[in-house]
């Protein structure tokens, strides 16, 4: 192995130990006796329930749908944290991109917020139409954090 190479392969596990630890921590902070597993999957779910709600169950959507958007919010911070932590050592061209992908991310959460109060102020007729697009739009941040937790 070239002497280029071993420090970005030094780089890259780094990165994936921080990946993998973040989410602990940040479970820790929010409910220190469940591991990160369980409150992500327990948010999954009640996403993926909302999908479910009538309008009759509005209220339970919008408090699942604001767990939902915690989530988001914690994810971009623990993610924020581990871009932090690396800085001095990214290059030019990964800060940028570092830089650009928690725009992006922050954009969706912006778009998933939108959905969420459509849901608060959605007519009957418009409810499942404006679930679909909650559930979309938290479905595509899920994958943009993964996408993410690959680079960073």
């Amino acid at each position: 192995m070239n002497t280029c190479t071993l420090p970005a392969v030094i780089f890259a596990i780094i990165l994936t130990v921080l990946w993998i630890a973040a989410p602990v921590s940040c479970a820790n902070r929010n409910s220190p006796e469940k591991p990160s597993g369980d409150v992500e999957r327990e948010v999954d779910e009640a996403a993926e329930a909302i999908r479910d709600y009538s309008i009759e169950q509005r209220d339970e959507a919008l408090r699942q749908g604001r767990e939902a958007l915690d989530d988001i919010d914690s994810r971009i911070r623990a993610l924020r944290g581990r871009i932090s932590e690396q800085w001095n050592e990214m290059e030019p061209e990964v800060r940028s991109q570092a830089r650009e992908t928690l725009k992006a991310l922050q954009r969706q959460r912006s778009e998933t917020a939108r959905w969420l109060d459509e849901l608060r102020t959605s007519s009957a007729g418009a409810w499942d139409e404006v679930k679909r697009g909650f559930v979309r739009s938290y479905e595509e941040m899920r994958r943009s954090f993964e996408r993410a937790g690959e680079k960073y």
